[in-house]
């Protein structure tokens, strides 16, 4: 039996083809064993073309697409595919349990943009399936005052499992996102399983542990666990080899642009790196392949064909996102310098953590060590050997490249993690594992040569600081267990009486098993609890604070008659997360012409200028018509409100738009122009800086005014004369990573002297630049104020990507929305033709004619209509190749 488990069966399968080519309609009953056993043992099933596109020769050609080879290879690999997945699940909840996250303690697990961008965004996706959103799947109208949506759907929301989110209740929106990410693992592992099963038939239980070992590799562990959407594509690599599989195979031509839509649409940026090794993993298997030049050929044209109709039956949304891209915030592109050696080498190795600084390879000791077994595998092919060899060598060396490093990221180097495609690697590895078992499992010698190569590679790495405590004794225990267990099975196969003894493999599967669990488990606590102290971490998760803020902003909704602000105290995306419109919305997609706006009128900003902050001041608020505002009193929420103009006012004339980036600019003539009414005054001031580093301003302004200072690219904070400080929201490299927001420092004494002290604590940064001081007349603004209410307009309303407005009847001049102007807005007066709207200082103006009494518009996204004419095409394609796959099907079976 141990025999018969261990060896290719060059002999059976020739057997077995011969049986059905020669008696078709006879099923040969095949032997009865047990569950395990049947779980243990190869697919009962002929592999001839596995093994000739590996490198055996002369093997005959057996049909994927029959009845028996189909279902048998289906059900062989269903078993070590749940396998694989549920110990994943397992080590993944384990990890959690043990460092006490949620959702099984009081640690946040929130790491980075999870908890300020993507939790936001699932939150929204929530409102928008249970019909509760305001905008749908095209349009937000509650972040940074309404922005296009689908293209953040389809780099951050894309993938189905994302519609799970619905299935839970609005205050469980962190459990879901966990459950999605748990989920995702575990298909990814699952998907590895039967992929190597589907690259060549050998031992299962190997399959269900190599699945494990890439369900939860360091790469997943350390990189994708926080960013959920980066996940898809460590379930799309296992599928993109698969697809590979298939082209060789000439089968599932139609599956095969499914499956690279599908993964496509998930998310593209992971897509985009899987989709190149999709490639290299091809090349590997017809260059190690015996079949002629031009059916290798073939199969490349096959493989092309797959992806490229697959992006196009995407196009709708690949296109959005592509012009939404470009019409982004830029961040500067990272530097990249490549990490040394016995660093890059140690993320091999387990309990190692380096997240952003190293490429996170680590896919378990087990699988490690039999893919270091690969070259000294006698029963592999040394074709397979060489291209094998030389493939994994390749792709660690273009991660250490930095034009390969480029490629790897569609060309723009990442200013963050900068080895996002490190579970390409991780992938490769443990396909490389699977060739060298699936042929025969190693026996002393290709052992000692493994165990060799990695004691080489601990050596290499010794000193490393990303190894952490017992690193070397948790490996060299994995090792020992998994040279012991593979020598045992290797003696028993040696000895006749004893190969049909079942116990050693069932022992050696259950323990190795366990190895894997209990190594990646810890090595996941290990990775948690170092990133922890890395990277920041936000709210534990929705509590009762925010059930309380959420429904206070519920109560005192009005959209569209006004906007409710809640702010950006708890993240960036507040207002999708918590509810109301409001100027927060953290996202790289973020149009650029929004940040300039918004920066001109004195907003602050974060994240490169992609997370856009509020701005707590009255006369946003009126541009805005931001008629209530939350603020937070010791965690508290308190309502406040106002009387705004409507969302969309009539102005007779426009003034010129101001420019966003000056050596001096005057954000208070900005927001002057939006409104139509001088309220602010702008004096000079005398500026004195001190040895420490502080600075004081001296200027006149009108007493009982409102005193405001604009300092957007400092760190620090400000107060008037001696009064309350206010912080400087700009705290984190000030000028490059964030910008300060206007401040409203008090009211101007009897005196009329403005006396303010500016501390730049331990980074001075010289005297503030001109136009910094303005001071606020108020009862100037109540005017204003008044006036565009009088003539704006009677009735708004909005629907999910568009907004009608009713104007007094006879309206000159021009419609001016509180709405950003982006591109893909048209509009239409009094139900005359569509135009694009015109450019007023960052926001929507229209100009009307003297019977307007209405104004219609509505956001198409950027490239949406030609993203459907490509997806159309593409699905006329794929039909048709379905359809002429079906039609010579229907010939060859008449024909037989």
């Amino acid at each position: 039996m141990a025999e018969r488990l261990m060896e290719p069966r060059d002999h059976l399968d020739l057997v077995v083809t011969r049986h059905h080519q020669t008696q078709p309609h006879r099923r040969p009953h095949p032997p009865r064993t047990s569950t395990v056993m049947r779980f243990l043992s190869r697919p009962e099933l002929p592999a001839s073309f596995g093994d000739r596109v590996s490198g055996a020769k002369g093997r005959p050609m057996a049909s994927e697409d029959s009845a028996d080879g189909g279902t048998v290879r289906r059900r062989s690999a269903l078993l070590p595919a749940v396998v694989a997945a549920v110990v994943v699940a397992a080590v993944f909840a384990a990890s959690g349990i043990i460092r006490g996250t949620f959702p099984f303690g009081s640690l946040s697990r929130s790491t980075n943009d999870l908890g300020t961008q993507y939790i936001p965004f699932f939150a929204h996706l929530w409102d928008v399936l249970h019909g509760q959103g305001q905008g749908d799947l095209l349009f937000n109208w509650q972040s940074a005052f309404g922005v296009g949506f689908l293209a953040d759907v389809g780099v951050d929301l894309g993938s189905p499992l994302s519609l799970l989110v619905g299935l839970f209740p609005r205050d469980q929106i962190d459990l879901a996102v966990y459950v999605v990410t748990t989920l995702k693992l575990s298909l990814a592992a699952a998907a590895m399983a039967a992929l190597l099963l589907k690259m060549r038939p050998g031992p299962r239980w190997v399959a269900a542990i190599l699945g494990v070992s890439y369900g939860v590799c360091g790469w997943a562990l350390d990189d994708g666990a926080y960013v959920p959407m980066w996940l898809d594509g460590l379930i799309a690599l296992p599928m993109f080899f698969l697809v590979a599989e298939w082209s060789l195979r000439r089968t599932n031509r139609v599956l095969s642009v499914l499956v690279v839509a599908v993964f496509w649409l998930s998310n593209f940026y992971t897509a985009y790196m899987a989709t190149i090794a999709g490639g290299i993993y091809l090349l590997a298997r017809l260059l190690s392949s015996d079949l002629s030049w031009s059916l290798r050929l073939r199969s490349v044209v096959r493989h092309g064909v797959s992806f490229v109709l697959g992006m196009a039956l995407v196009a709708p949304i690949l296109l959005p996102i592509i012009t939404t891209n470009r019409a982004a915030t830029p961040s500067p592109s990272g530097i990249f310098h490549a990490s040394a050696m016995d660093l890059f080498l140690s993320r091999l190795l387990p309990l190692s953590e380096g997240v952003g600084r190293t490429a996170s390879l680590y896919v378990g000791t087990i699988a490690l060590l039999l893919a270091l077994t690969m070259p000294f595998n006698k029963f592999v092919p040394w074709l397979s050997k060489v291209v094998w060899v030389i493939t994994i060598g390749a792709v660690g060396w273009s991660f250490r490249w930095a034009p390969t490093q480029e490629v790897w990221h569609a060309f723009d180097t990442p200013n963050g993690s900068q080895y996002r495609e490190a579970f390409v690697l991780c992938g490769l590895l443990v396909a490389v594992a699977w060739v060298s078992v699936s042929w025969k499992l190693p026996g002393p010698v290709a052992l000692l040569g493994g165990a060799v190569l990695l004691a080489l590679i601990v050596v290499l790495s010794d000193g490393s600081p990303l190894l952490t405590e017992h690193w070397l004794e948790v490996l060299i225990a994995s090792a020992a267990v998994t040279l012991i267990a593979f020598g045992t099975i290797w003696t028993v196969r040696r000895f006749p009486r004893t190969r049909r003894v079942k116990w050693p493999v069932v022992a050696a599967f259950a323990v190795l098993l366990v190895v894997v669990a209990v190594e990646t488990t810890w090595t996941a606590v290990i990775t948690d609890e170092r990133r922890s102290k890395v990277l920041s971490t936000s709210a534990v998760a929705w509590n009762d604070q925010q059930t309380t803020r959420y429904d206070a902003l519920r109560e005192v909704d009005g959209w569209p008659a006004y906007r409710t602000e809640p702010g950006t105290s708890i993240t960036p995306n507040d207002p999708i997360l918590l509810g109301g419109q409001g100027a927060g919305l953290y996202s790289s997609l973020l149009p650029h012409s929004v940040n300039e706006m918004m920066t001109s009128l004195g907003f602050g900003w974060s994240g490169y200028g992609r997370a856009a902050r509020t701005l707590d001041n009255p006369v946003t608020d009126a541009i805005f018509s931001v008629g209530a505002r939350m603020r937070l009193v010791d965690g508290n929420p308190k309502i406040t409100r106002a009387t705004v103009p409507p969302l969309v006012t009539v102005r007779r004339r426009l003034d010129a738009a101001v420019p966003a980036d000056t050596d001096a600019p005057n954000a208070y003539a900005a927001q002057e122009r939006l409104l139509g009414a001088k309220v602010y005054d702008v004096p000079e001031y005398k500026g004195t800086r001190f040895a420490t580093g502080d600075v004081k301003l001296v200027a006149a302004c009108t007493p009982g005014s409102t005193a405001y200072l604009y300092m957007p690219r400092v760190g620090g904070r400000a107060r008037l004369a001696d009064g309350e400080w206010h912080e400087l929201s700009s705290t984190r490299r000030p000028g490059i990573n964030t910008s300060s927001a206007m401040i409203g420092l008090g009211t101007v004494p009897a005196t009329g002297i403005v006396l303010v002290e500016v501390n730049f604590g331990e980074a001075p940064q010289g005297i503030p630049p001109r136009n910094a001081i303005g001071c606020l007349d108020q009862q100037a603004l109540r005017n204003a104020v008044k006036k565009l209410r009088a003539t704006g307009a009677t009735d708004v309303d909005t629907s999910g990507h568009s907004l009608h407005a009713t104007l007094p009847a006879g309206s000159k001049g021009w419609a001016v929305l509180g709405v950003p102007k982006i591109d893909g807005w048209t509009c239409k007066v009094a139900g005359g033709k569509s135009q694009t709207p015109r450019d007023f200082g960052g926001l929507i103006a229209v100009p009307l004619t003297g019977t307007a009494d209405r104004v219609d518009c509505t956001f198409v996204p950027p490239g949406l209509r030609r993203g459907l004419a490509v997806g159309a095409a593409a699905a006329v394609a794929t039909l048709g190749i379905a359809l002429i796959g079906a039609l010579r099907r229907r010939r060859h079976s008449r024909l037989a």
